[in-house]
């Protein structure tokens, strides 16, 4: 295999159509700092770079792979909102500005009456970028527990998020009701593939046990720039095959915890830090 190019962001530059699935999830650095705290960024510089990572996102193959894929899920709704977990710094680092275009670009494609994010490292600044661009704030980390609605469809979009986001996920809309949501986030596929079975049932039993009854479109890892959405799957919950489920299924419903992980930024975390 010929060494890839790399541009002067540190990006890998595609070469060739055959998609890489290598593992990545955002790590917090031990020196980070959470919202709260802030830096002196330039809104305008930041709103206009990130639209043109819309522009460009636009008129690629991989989105309109999700084009194809999110419209055909959506022509039932009633109504569309999107909950975004896990951006990191938009104003500092080129992937997160990426992943951020996406969800701009989602915003526009389903028409979303309401478009939330949340990232416990955001700084205020980086709110301020977020408002402009007409993206809401979470301001609580409730560590992905989002009650989604009973009549609209909710998008969650977690880009390289820990997988214990999408587990707690998971637990806190544990009814039927998941099939109200399209999930964009890391493969489950992949996910259940690498790990062995009791390790996904002590750490994420909620992944493990929708699994078999969800539907997964795996996406080409065709953007100019592999680093950036590579091991990324759209999940949904077809109602049919809920309903089908047995009442059992639904009524072990206990909270999950977690023990000595780096990459799952807590809200008892944060606390700590601002004491």
């Amino acid at each position: 295999m010929s060494k890839s190019n790399v541009d002067s962001d540190g990006f890998q530059i595609v070469k060739s159509k055959r998609s890489t699935k290598n593992k990545q999830t955002k790590v917090p650095p031990k020196n980070l700092q959470f919202h709260g705290e802030d830096v002196n960024i330039d809104v305008a510089t930041s709103v206009c770079r990130i639209q043109s990572s819309v522009e460009e996102l636009k008129v690629s193959e991989y989105f309109k792979s999700i084009t194809n894929t999110v419209s055909n899920l959506l022509q039932s709704s009633n109504g569309v909102e999107i909950v975004c977990f896990g951006l990191g710094h938009i104003a500092e680092c080129n992937i997160s500005r990426y992943q951020l275009g996406l969800l701009l670009c989602l915003k526009d494609l389903c028409k979303a009456e309401k478009v939330l994010a949340h990232d416990p490292i955001f700084y205020k600044s980086e709110c301020a970028v977020l408002k402009e661009l007409g993206i809401d704030v979470i301001a609580e980390n409730n560590e992905g527990c989002y009650v989604i609605s009973d009549e609209k469809i909710t998008i969650f979009y977690l880009p390289h998020c820990p997988k214990q986001l999408t587990n707690n996920l998971l637990w806190s809309n544990w009814t039927v009701n998941l099939s109200n949501c399209i999930l964009i986030c890391n493969s489950f596929t992949s996910l259940v593939e690498r790990q062995p079975s009791r390790v996904l049932s002590e750490t994420v039993p909620y992944i493990q046990k929708i699994f078999p009854h969800t539907s997964e479109v795996i996406l080409e890892n065709n953007f100019q720039f592999t680093d950036i959405f590579n091991d990324i799957s759209i999940h949904h919950f077809p109602k049919e095959k809920l309903e089908k489920l047995e009442s059992d299924f639904w009524i072990n419903k206990e909270k999950p915890s977690y023990n000595n992980t780096e990459e799952f930024i807590t809200s008892l975390m944060i606390e700590k830090l601002n004491i």
